[in-house]
């Protein structure tokens, strides 16, 4: 993810360059103007937010060209703009539901994410702590409708916002099972056999709270 952001940032920039400097007598027209102060303010720090429409010049051979330019412009931006880390995902209103839980029975929470070669966790506490500051936003998480997920809306927090609890991972093997159901319907699955995760129990213990004598 970050080798692509920096890919697109780069062609970026370099399509930004290339209209300025081609392209100025087209720009210097009264009616077209506007795009110079746009390029002009395109910096590799405001990539991430940066915003504009594609203009539908077609004219003439110059203009469609110029167009062109400007699309590779914005598509490349785009590809920056998505999301660059994998992340723990909380929905939003089981949020509210384990708030209300911990408010009413004092049972500590954590959220795990297993990934196919790490594994992260972070308290539900550390979660209210990064959401509940606006700074954090687009940096640390992002709240998305996830259309994976019948659309719910779901907080995207950066993983290595968590403590790495699991560094190491062994993939189970898995098989295909079918299973017959009453009247003779079948019934076809998957099923798990072994599987290793090489936990870091210290970090786990931190970050559980757990007195090490207890454990």
């Amino acid at each position: 993810m970050q080798v692509r952001t920096e890919n697109y940032s780069q062609i970026a920039l370099q399509t930004r360059d290339f209209i300025l400097a081609e392209f100025q007598e087209e720009l210097n027209h009264s009616t077209r103007q506007a795009y110079i102060g746009i390029l002009q303010n395109i910096t590799p720090s405001n990539l991430s937010i940066t915003d504009f429409r594609v203009p539908s010049w077609s004219s003439t051979k110059r203009l469609s060209e110029l167009k062109s330019h400007f699309k590779i412009l914005k598509d490349a931006i785009k590809k920056i703009q998505k999301r660059d880390y994998l992340s723990i995902t909380p929905k939003v209103e089981d949020v509210k539901v384990v708030y209300k839980w911990i408010e009413t029975f004092n049972v500590p929470h954590f959220y795990f994410q297993v990934f196919f070669d790490k594994v992260f966790g972070i308290s539900f506490e550390e979660i209210l702590t990064i959401i509940s500051d606006p700074n954090n936003e687009g940096v640390i998480f992002s709240v998305e409708t996830d259309t994976k997920n019948q659309n719910k809306t779901t907080i995207k927090i950066r993983s290595k916002s968590g403590t790495l609890i699991a560094s190491k991972i062994q993939e189970p093997l898995h098989e295909s099972v079918r299973k017959e159901m009453d009247r003779g319907r079948l019934l076809f699955y998957v099923t798990f056999k072994g599987g290793t995760a090489y936990l870091n129990v210290d970090n786990l213990i931190n970050m559980l709270g757990i007195d090490t004598k207890e454990f």
